[in-house]
């Protein structure tokens, strides 16, 4: 046995023994362009507070990345970093103007729109 296996080993047995090696992988490359794709939402911004661009930067890149795979499907040609980049660029903007139309808007109103206006 070498090196490379016995640190390979160690590090398998410690992430068991802390019940992690069971979580589900992560996809580096998705996460990097949900991280810049964040990174550029909150960089726009100049009147947030640290912890208000801290909170913007998570929200962003979670959501670019748990959105990647549903865009995925709709624009295959794209990798899946370009795809979590996007998708942390334009789901946050659209669920804000959403929420806000929502929040003043009666229920009347949105049922009207669901239903098609009649």
């Amino acid at each position: 046995m070498n090196l490379t296996d016995s640190i390979y080993n160690s590090l398998s047995g410690l992430m068991l023994g802390l019940g992690i090696a069971t979580l589900p992988s992560i996809d580096g490359e998705a996460l990097f362009g949900a991280a810049l794709g964040a990174w550029l939402v909150t960089t726009t911004g100049s009147h947030f507070k640290s912890w208000q661009r801290l909170g913007s930067w998570l929200l962003s890149a979670g959501v670019g990345y748990l959105f990647t795979p549903v865009a995925l499907q709709l624009a295959p040609f794209l990798t899946e970093g370009v795809t979590a980049f996007f998708c942390a660029l334009i789901v946050i903007p659209i669920s804000v103007k959403l929420m806000q139309w929502v929040d003043g808007a009666g229920i009347g109103e949105i049922i009207r729109h669901l239903r098609g206006r009649r």
